[in-house]
């Protein structure tokens, strides 16, 4: 039986919305638009492929009739509905799983905006999808199956039901802010998506896309006087010896791993970088600030959506760059930390959201086939000396064991353990151990 939108008043992400939206998080309505016509889709399909699911037209029958009952189309945006919000989020964390990270980051960079922000708009969409749901199933009088056949048999009445197809973008005069369109990276199957301003550049055989730097505000403006650029570059000489100086085999940010710089993609001599990110105390870990987000393209025409200050780029680079060269004499130099990858405390198994990283670094390596690398893992100063020896090794080895199920040849990897020995922080604090608890990689040949 064919269904029609009759009764539903009407579409929920409506101009008012998006100013709200907007509000909150003080990002440009253009922006919010750009995102939402990538996330309403998105959302929708994974809440229909959850109904192929063990239980799942239950599920999302018992949900979306809650959202609806609780009135949250209407309130979703005031105040007070914070677990409602948390619902969503974790309810698309689950049902997107790794890709949810890295398609919130693509679309933000897609919209030039915060990746905080997309977040809150997928919390936003899904539970406004529940609740539009529940709402129309209402008008409807569907049963389980008749909501679970409804979803499956007509997806493009329920996006037309959160973000009306005919919805127009609001133009760069009405908003006071040029629209930044869709970059040149697949958000998913069938997605097809535009060319955002910036440069390629062709770099080792592959290709790096770093976005236009946005117009200067008066902050950027103040720090181009030459006296302010004198005394951050003494900060950043600064910062650069305490976090990246030590004496024994740990990650040194020097000439032979830098950063590809954010203003152009052409590899050139890398300046040392600071150690910058926060301390998550709920899950004792540290959470890098990988930098401003850039595209490597590599040779094999994959992509990949990353920061400047990430491990990616700066791997890719130094494989990239005939100008860098493995020390040979020096082993200490051109180690680079992994920024995303975990293991559960005590143990040996990596945490879920580490793997991407490391499918990553696998597919930079494959397209270097020359490369051998050396995996080093590290541990804190707490506990038995020799248990933490032994507790890097097993990190160490696990990483290279997937780098290696990923396809790179293991006679071109290797790993080592140095447990405490090399830390790059004092263990004295809790931030401090995050810190040395890590997982790093060195180029030993190219």
């Amino acid at each position: 039986m064919e269904h029609t939108v009759t009764h539903t008043s009407q579409v929920f992400f409506t101009s008012k919305v998006v100013d709200r939206l907007a509000e909150q998080t003080q990002e440009s309505q253009a922006g919010i638009w750009v995102a939402l016509g990538q996330i309403v889709p998105t959302v929708v399909h994974a809440l229909v492929g959850r109904i192929s699911g063990p239980d799942g037209p239950e599920a999302v029958w018992k949900l979306s009739r809650e959202a609806y009952g609780a009135n949250v189309p209407e309130t979703i945006l005031e105040p007070g509905q914070e677990a409602w919000l948390q619902r969503g989020e974790a309810l698309m964390r689950g049902l997107m799983g790794e890709s949810y990270n890295i398609t919130s980051l693509r679309i933000a960079s897609a919209a030039n905006i915060n990746s905080s922000a997309v977040h809150h708009l997928f919390s936003v969409a899904a539970v406004a999808a529940l609740g539009v749901a529940g709402e129309y199933s209402q008008e409807q009088k569907f049963d389980v199956t008749g909501l679970a056949q409804w979803l499956q048999q007509d997806e493009a009445t329920f996006r037309r039901l959160l973000l009306a197809g005919g919805t127009r973008l609001p133009t760069p005069t009405e908003t006071g802010r040029e629209l930044t369109p869709l970059p040149e990276v697949a958000l998913g199957v069938g997605t097809e998506m535009a060319t955002t301003a910036g440069s390629w550049a062709a770099v080792g055989g592959g290709r790096t896309f770093t976005p236009a730097p946005p117009a200067p505000s008066a902050a950027t403006q103040i720090a181009s006087q030459p006296w302010v650029w004198g005394v951050l570059l003494l900060t950043a000489v600064g910062l650069g010896y305490f976090f990246g100086h030590d004496s024994g085999e740990n990650p040194q940010n020097g000439a032979t791993a830098g950063l590809v710089p954010t203003s152009t993609a052409t590899a050139s001599a890398p300046a040392k970088a600071a150690t910058s990110g926060r301390y998550d105390p709920i899950n004792d870990k540290y959470i890098y600030d990988t930098g401003q987000p850039l595209i490597l393209r590599l040779a094999d025409g994959t992509t990949q959506k990353v920061g400047a200050s990430s491990t990616e780029n700066r791997l890719y680079t130094f494989l990239a760059d005939p100008r860098m060269q493995v020390d040979s004499v020096n082993r200490t130099n051109g180690w680079i930390n992994f920024d995303r990858v975990y293991f559960e405390t005590a143990q040996t198994t990596l945490t879920d959201e580490s793997y991407q990283q490391l499918r990553n670094v696998a597919s930079i390596l494959k397209t270097f086939p020359n490369s051998v690398v050396k995996i080093g893992g590290y541990s804190d100063s707490t506990g038995n000396a020799l248990k933490n020896f032994r507790l890097s090794e097993e990190r160490a080895k696990t990483a290279m064991l997937v780098l290696a199920s990923e396809g790179v040849d293991l006679n071109r990897l290797q790993a080592k353990g140095y447990g405490s020995k090399y830390f790059v922080t004092p263990n004295n604090t809790a931030e401090g151990r995050a810190l040395n608890r890590r997982i790093s990689i060195r180029v030993v040949k190219k």
